[in-house]
């Protein structure tokens, strides 16, 4: 006996996790750039603290990196 396959309803399942599997990345892409920034705010407060303990001006420090690797 054949068995009855409802495709339908098969199709919507899949259509659902790919719904579900779309929000669940949107949701992990936020979480990255909410990370990355934090990092980023985090390097340049070492980065600026580093710079005030050695008397160095940003642009000055900023000038040194120029000449040394181009604009």
């Amino acid at each position: 006996m054949a068995r009855v396959v409802n495709y339908e309803q098969k199709i919507e399942d899949i259509k659902a996790k790919i719904e579900k599997k779309t929000e669940e990345l949107k949701n992990l892409k936020a979480d990255l750039a909410k990370l990355e920034d934090a990092k980023t705010k985090t390097d340049f407060k070492v980065l600026n603290e580093y710079l005030a303990g050695k008397g160095i001006a940003p642009d000055e420090a900023l000038g040194k990196l120029k000449e040394l690797y181009g604009e």
